[in-house]
This record gives C-alpha cells, structure tokens and sequence, in this order.
C-alpha cells in the first residue's frame, strides 16, 4: 500500500504537448514525483490520516533566486537550462530513464514524502529522523547508481576508486565513501566551495547562545566555514562537509550516553522542534541538490543520441 495519493496543483493551460510528461496522474514515476516535490509543486495527501496539504517549498532555491516564475520552465532549467522544451520532453520521456531504479526511487519518494508531511505538521524532530532516513539510504545507492552510467569499465573503475579513497580514519565506510562521491561529483561546481548557512534563531539571546552552542559541539570544527560563521546568529556549514553535520547531530542527539562522546542533553536543546526547525530546510536543499545532480546526469547518459532526433 502506498501512504500517499498525489494531486496536480498547476493550471492545466500551463502544460502543453512537450510539458505534459511532467503532469501528475496515479501512474506518474517516482522520479517525476520527486523533481515536482523537490521544487514546491505537488500536492499530498497522507492516506492513513486523510490529511491534505500542498508542498509548495522551492529546496532547488530557499532563497527565491530564481527569476522564473512558470515552475515547468524552472524544472526544465534546473536539468537542462540550454534546450527547448520539445528537446527536453524527448529526454524525460526516454522509459529507460523513467524506469530504471523504479524500486528504489519509489522508496525514496516516500521517505522524501514522510519528511514533507512532519514538516508541513511542524514534528521537525520527526522530520529530521527522514533528513537521515534519506541520507542512509542513498549514501551508497548514488555513487553506484553514478558509476553505472559511466561511459566505459575504465571510467567505472577510476570514479568508484576515488570515491572509495578516504581522507582520514574518521572517514570511513558509509560515511567516507559518500564524502568522497560528493567530492568526485561537484569538484568543477561552485557549490562545492560554498556553504549552507543556518541561522540561529532564538526568543532572547540566551536561548540563541544555547541553540548555537548546541550545533558547534556537535560538530568538529573543520566542518564550518569559519568565515561566514557568525556567534552566535548564525552558523556555516561547508557544502562537501554536510553528510557529516547530519550524522553527528544525528548521532549527537538519539544516542545519550555512548563511549563518552559529547551527546546532546535536554538542557541543550530546549525544545527539539524547534531545535531542528533551524535546519530541516537547509538540510533537504542540500539533499535536493544531490538529488538532483544524480537525475541530471542519468537523464544525460540514457538519452545520449535522443536529442538529434528532434533537430
């Protein structure tokens, strides 16, 4: 059974032949799913509570950049912003893009659709137990999911042994191996020598030096950016770093008394939604944009070839 139905919220005049492949009907993929969800247009309905709601958060853009205002040519800009929308439909509606993986990426949908549904409920605590639901789950699906489309064995071999080759004895198995793809993945982006900035909020500044002091011992330092960190309003987190930041609040937080790590006491976060409030959204941005690199490039690889036939 699946737990949520979806509704198509855009006008109908917005489609047309070429954008009709990303409408939602009951027989949509999973990926179609994700890219319309991802963006902040689908609604949802959680079936076990008949609760309704519209996801209608941008994650490809908290900060409202982006000039476009007609969401189909936003997603067509995301993946493809150089070609036409009749080019693009011949990309999305190649099957062997649309299919492969179906298992998987239904499963993901889901737990991207569990987070948007406690968040929209404003449960954050619980809405971050799926920020790392997610991450789990694609920490080694990605890389392999990457490497499969590589054009040639050589290629295969040469990106998964980079994305093994771990820095540190810190930095080992599920978490290194997905450091390193990030690394492999976004090293010629600008993203990758960006951060994701938080922003501490608090009702005084007592409660803001608590909710700061919380993030900064959860981390080792090297995981923040120094100089866009600002104590105690705001807090910058390294882009390559950020599977890290989940992990240690994670871990941090759900596990108490451990091998006397520096876990996370109940005075030192005060109220756990809001705690997360602070940083679910940039954490399933971050997400969304992995996502989203993963779907460019398998798009790219199945359709090598396709788009001359619209020429």
């Amino acid at each position: 059974m699946n737990p949520f139905e979806y509704k198509e919220i855009l006008d109908n005049n917005l489609f047309n032949e070429h954008s009709r492949i990303l409408y939602i009907t009951k027989d949509c993929t999973p990926k179609i799913l994700l890219l319309r969800s991802i963006i902040g247009t689908i609604g949802i309905k959680h079936i076990h509570t008949q609760t309704e709601f519209v996801q209608t958060i941008d994650y490809l853009d908290l900060g409202n950049k982006n000039p476009l205002t007609n969401p189909l040519e936003k997603i067509k800009g995301y993946i493809f912003d150089d070609l036409s929308f009749e080019e693009f439909s011949v990309y999305f509606s190649n099957k062997n893009f649309l299919y492969q993986n179906f298992e998987f990426f239904k499963q993901l949908n889901l737990e991207f659709n569990n987070f948007f549904y406690y968040e929209n409920k404003k449960s954050h605590t619980t809405a971050f137990v799926y920020i790392y639901r997610i991450l789990e789950i694609i920490s080694y699906a990605f890389p392999l999911i990457y490497a499969s489309k590589t054009t040639d064995f050589k290629g295969t071999y040469t990106f998964l042994k980079s994305c093994l080759s771990v820095n540190s004895e810190k930095d080992k198995g599920e978490l290194g191996f997905f450091k390193s793809f990030i690394k492999v993945v976004f090293k010629e982006d600008p993203l990758f020598e960006s951060s994701i900035t938080i922003n501490v909020n608090g009702d005084t500044e007592d409660i803001q030096e608590i909710f700061f002091n919380a993030f900064k011992k959860s981390c080792s330092i090297n995981i923040f950016d120094s100089n866009d960190t600002e104590e105690p309003r705001k807090i910058a987190v390294k882009f390559s770093e950020y599977s890290s930041f989940i992990i240690n609040l994670r871990n941090r937080f759900f596990h108490l008394f451990n091998s006397g790590q520096p876990n996370l006491q109940s005075d030192e976060i005060i109220d756990s939604d809001y705690f997360f409030s602070l940083v679910n959204k940039q954490s399933m941005s971050w997400l969304s944009l992995v996502l989203l690199e993963v779907l460019k490039f398998t798009l790219e690889k199945n359709s090598l070839g396709k788009i001359s036939n619209c020429n």
